[in-house]
């Protein structure tokens, strides 16, 4: 905070908050705890150190170029820092995500490996919290350790200012209508016949040219998993809330920005009224935006939005060289029963590779042919669950694939114990060639990397060298989803409508606030998205 002050990015009587809750200080942790901890922040300090080499090659080529000085650069971060490596971070999340332990013996026997291509590394929380300094709470909550962000922008061409701070309060909503204005371009009402949706920032060009420029007039909301926040004219109120408890439990807390930037003076009892009337704008904001109704659950959220959507789908057909697939209309193996099965030609000689391969040597599986075996790896956080065929692969055209069966318990599991088990028995040409029984499975798979067919393209699923690309013949892979999470395509279509309309008692009452409490807006928000 003294190098901030100094260098005038924070107010010179910034004061620094207490810990966040459940960090404790440094030296209440153990010298194994430390060490993983100094060497999860040393891998974060390199990828930062990485980004900015590799930043400065671009600027360079542009100067090359002769394009440097009317190109408009943009470095900016989309939260605070992350809260999701909670007290003793990970060395690969992906694993404790699935319910596979970290415990910190591994942390340290997997030190090496931090950084790494077979790592998914999150720092502590309490690295995050001094990553987020002078600022309270993390990424995903409305405090400022959650919303605050650098920002640079650098355009020789049409920005004189250089090296040059700026305190206006910016959205990164504003950033549309403000490069809009820059380059003299109005926000068209409709594309290829499609009315556009309102741009909701405002620009903030003026305070580029002029430091003494006023801020935004318009107020800002935010919300984020049910912690809300609202800002206006240099006052702030945040309510935190804990996922799972009635809206209206939630406290709300009053700040003066201009006097108070890591909001430590918390003024809601002195000024009842200016917090109540910031309220009312939290709610009037959050109808016009479609913040509305409230839904605070994030497991359930996380999993509609990465892959669920296309749930109705049962049948997948890939065929050779497609690669790369986004997760995100990949087919959704997480907690469910499929069946995987290759068409290929083998000749005499035999033939190895991958045939089918989903995520990255941090998490994901892999279906290939290695040493004339069927091979299937379950990787889950660098976890390595194999098996191999009791048989070698005949020659000629074949079916090879695996059939995964997740059995669910029937009697209550032991307390912390997975409630079910899955079965994956490798197929060749319909019949079992090999089985393995886990309790190991996908509850979250997260891959940037996405699908491949015919070889597996990016960081190794398993154990073999990228891209380990089939040799054989690859006709086609077929992957079946089975009936146990079948998904109601009609309720889903209904429950995401119901989402997206606000009840009209809800309307009535906005329009009149007297009309009804906080209590009432979230009753009225929660039978909407029952």
């Amino acid at each position: 905070m003294a190098r901030q002050k100094a260098m005038g990015i924070v107010p010179p009587d910034t004061r620094m908050p207490p810990r966040n809750d459940g960090v404790k200080a440094w030296d209440e942790h153990s010298a194994d705890e430390r060490h993983v901890f100094t060497r999860l922040q040393a891998a974060f300090a390199g990828m930062l150190d990485h980004a900015d080499r590799h930043l400065a090659r671009l600027v360079a080529f542009l100067e090359a170029a002769g394009i440097r000085d009317n190109t408009l650069i943009l470095v900016l971060s989309d939260n605070g820092a992350s809260q999701e490596g909670g007290p003793l971070g990970f060395v690969n999340a992906m694993g404790s995500y699935n319910f596979r332990p970290e415990p910190m013996a591994e942390k340290l026997r997997r030190i090496d490996d931090i950084g790494g291509p077979d790592s998914h590394t999150n720092f502590p929380h309490g690295w995050a919290m001094a990553s987020n300094t002078p600022l309270r709470r993390y990424k995903q909550n409305t405090h400022g350790g959650g919303i605050r962000d650098p920002f640079v922008m650098s355009w020789p061409k049409r920005i004189a200012a250089k090296g040059e701070l700026r305190h206006q309060f910016v959205h990164a909503s504003d950033l549309a209508p403000t490069l809009l204005e820059l380059v003299g371009v109005g926000a068209p009402g409709e594309i290829a016949g499609v009315a556009q949706m309102p741009i909701e920032g405002e620009s903030f060009a003026r305070s580029i040219a002029d430091p003494a420029a006023p801020s935004k007039s318009s107020p800002q909301y935010f919300e984020m998993f049910g912690h809300r926040g609202i800002w206006r004219n240099g006052w702030k109120a945040v309510a935190f809330h804990p996922s799972g408890t009635p809206f209206e439990n939630d406290k709300w807390e009053l700040f003066h920005l201009d006097k108070d930037f890591s909001e430590i003076d918390d003024l809601a009892e002195k000024e009842p009224e200016r917090l109540a009337e910031m309220i009312r704008l939290w709610w009037s904001e959050a109808e016009k935006h479609q913040v509305l109704p409230l839904d605070d659950r994030f497991g359930p959220r996380f999993a509609e939005n990465a892959t669920r959507f296309h749930g109705a789908r049962n049948k997948f057909t890939f065929h050779a060289g497609m690669g790369h697939v986004p997760t995100d209309v990949a087919p959704d193996v997480r907690s469910r029963s499929y069946t995987i099965e290759a068409h290929v030609e083998i000749g005499e000689g035999g033939a190895e590779g991958v045939l089918i391969a989903h995520g990255d040597a941090t998490s994901g599986y892999s279906l290939y042919v290695k040493d004339g075996m069927l091979v299937h790896d379950l990787n889950i956080g660098g976890g390595h669950e194999i098996v191999t065929s009791n048989r070698r692969i005949p020659a000629g055209a074949r079916r090879l694939g695996v059939h995964v069966e997740r059995v669910v318990r029937k009697e209550p599991p032991a307390k912390g114990a997975r409630t079910g088990i899955s079965e994956y028995t490798l197929l060749i040409d319909g019949e079992p060639a090999g089985a393995l029984q886990t309790q190991l499975g996908f509850h979250t798979l997260i891959s940037w990397s996405g699908l491949d067919i015919g070889r597996d393209r990016s960081s190794p699923v398993s154990h073999y060298e990228a891209p380990f690309e089939f040799t054989g013949r690859l006709l086609r892979v077929t992957v079946d989803m089975h009936e146990d999470q079948k998904l109601d395509g009609e309720a889903v279509g209904k429950t995401q409508m119901a989402r997206q309309r606000l009840p009209s008692s809800l309307r009535a009452k906005r329009s009149n606030p007297s009309r009804g409490t906080e209590k009432e807006w979230i009753a009225s928000s929660l039978r909407s998205s029952q």
